[in-house]
């Protein structure tokens, strides 16, 4: 009864919508989770509706987690954003930062390197002992990227109960990458192989999830944990 009373909740205007935030926690009483970095910049909810015209790209609105229009704060993300979609219809759960496009020797996610270290670490591959991946020299500040981390809504269809290995896999195949828009990587655990890759790139932490946690638009979960200092033991 208590998921049927929070979908009650939901505002049917989606532009009301709000991110899902991390309830205080421990990490470890996380079901079946998988780990993400844990994004320093603006969260966002990005609402696509493609042109009616068919020689036009889509329309994208930009609302931040306090409801205020957050267009101006990456142009031309959202305008490669708006060309990358493809669906009639998306809401998508992501963040505005220069942490994807942060140049240097320690760079976090370039957009197109021949090796990175840290995408690999994320896809699968090379175990931590096989590449290491120290920062080393200064890091120059990139323009703001989209970074998409969870999926919503997809052509009037809401995913709140959909579990989120699910609306990854829906969200990896919605948005053609490009320079400024990305999908987030993940990973399984061990956490602190990834914890440490993570911060050896730049990131203040991990963000750990349940793999079949369901979403609740500006609603606190207990499902989610934020990892930003390792235990001793």
């Amino acid at each position: 009864m208590k998921g049927i009373d929070s979908l009650e909740t939901i505002p049917a205007n989606p532009l009301e919508w709000r991110p899902q935030r991390v309830k205080g926690g421990r990490y470890s009483e996380v079901t079946d989770p998988i780990i993400e970095p844990l994004w320093s910049g603006i969260r966002v909810l990005a609402h696509y509706e493609e042109s009616e015209n068919e020689d036009e790209w889509g329309r994208v609105a930009v609302v931040d987690e306090f409801g205020d229009d957050a267009g101006l704060d990456a142009p031309q993300a959202l305008a490669q954003l708006r060309t990358a979609i493809r669906a009639r219809s998306a809401v998508v759960d992501g963040v505005i930062t220069r942490e994807a496009t942060a140049g240097g020797e320690n760079t976090a996610i370039g957009m197109f390197p021949t090796i990175n270290p840290l995408r690999k670490f994320f896809l699968g591959g090379t175990a931590e002992s096989d590449v290491k991946y120290e920062p080393r020299g200064p890091r120059r500040e990139g323009p703001p990227a989209f970074v998409a981390v969870d999926l919503l809504s997809v052509d009037g269809q809401h995913l709140f109960d959909v579990a989120l290995m699910e609306r990854k896999r829906l969200l990896e195949s919605l948005i053609a990458e490009a320079e400024l828009v990305r999908v987030s990587p993940w990973a399984r655990p061990p956490v602190r192989t990834w914890f440490n890759t993570g911060r050896s790139a730049g990131f203040r932490g991990m963000i750990m999830k349940g793999s079949n946690s369901r979403y609740r638009p500006g609603e606190e979960t207990s499902e989610w944990a934020v990892v930003e200092r390792m235990p001793r033991a």
